[in-house]
């Protein structure tokens, strides 16, 4: 069963024993998972294979907002077996000459998109599959179902929990009561508390997906490597 960030937000509500929103505002709880999400990402991204329908000589595509780094280009993506382009930087001399490779173009920010060169000239009909790594839906709508898995989902609510009682020791910071200084103690102490449950848990889930992970075909060459 998916579960929706509308359904995450009501868990870290309950989890902050603040289901009417008493003292923390459902806009900043809402804020914060999508900033734990955000973090998850780059720990945990979702592996998704994007078919790109090729035209006559064109050799460049936009990847989707959400790329994070390939994994494998499949072209073109009827063969059987398979076959797949092998990555080769697109400044080498013979990248554009030599059919067969592809490359990843990085943007730095957010007036282009990140790009696929392919050095091989296609054909209009053509299609190659794209497998790569890509954020979760950080930026959907609270109803959408999370991309992130089912079992994870603790990790995202100490996040927003170590958040949450943050935000207290600043309020106590910007607003010192009369007895400021015993409730800074305690608010700090909470703070580390809830940040290291959240740190523990997520090297956990990190050290459970090592133990499990699958050692993966590397069709690199010419020196460069994956990141997984």
């Amino acid at each position: 069963m998916s579960t929706t960030l509308t359904q995450l937000i009501d868990k870290c509500e309950a989890d902050l024993a603040d289901s009417g929103n008493a003292t923390w505002a459902a806009a900043d709880i809402e804020q914060w998972l999508r900033d734990a999400i955000a973090d998850y990402s780059a720990h945990f991204p979702r592996i998704v294979t994007t078919e790109i329908e090729l035209a006559t000589d064109d050799q460049t595509y936009d990847l989707e907002s959400d790329f994070i780094e390939v994994i494998s280009v499949e072209y073109p993506n009827n063969n059987d077996p398979k076959t797949y382009l092998q990555r080769r930087p697109y400044t080498h001399p013979d990248f554009w000459s030599e059919a067969g490779y592809f490359d990843i173009v990085f943007r730095d920010d957010d007036t282009d998109v990140n790009e696929i060169w392919i050095s091989t000239k296609p054909t209009t009909g053509e299609n190659m599959n794209v497998t790569c790594q890509a954020h979760h839906n950080i930026s959907s709508v609270v109803g959408t179902a999370t991309t992130v898995a089912d079992e994870h989902h603790h990790i995202l609510r100490k996040y927003v929990m170590w958040q949450a009682l943050h935000q207290l020791k600043a309020f106590e910071e910007a607003s010192p009561t009369s007895n400021s200084s015993l409730l800074m103690s305690q608010y700090a102490i909470n703070v580390d508390r809830a940040r290291r449950a959240y740190i523990d848990s997520l090297a956990k889930a990190l050290y459970a997906a090592s133990k499990s992970a699958i050692i993966s075909w590397n069709a690199q060459q010419d020196g460069t490597r994956r990141i997984y």
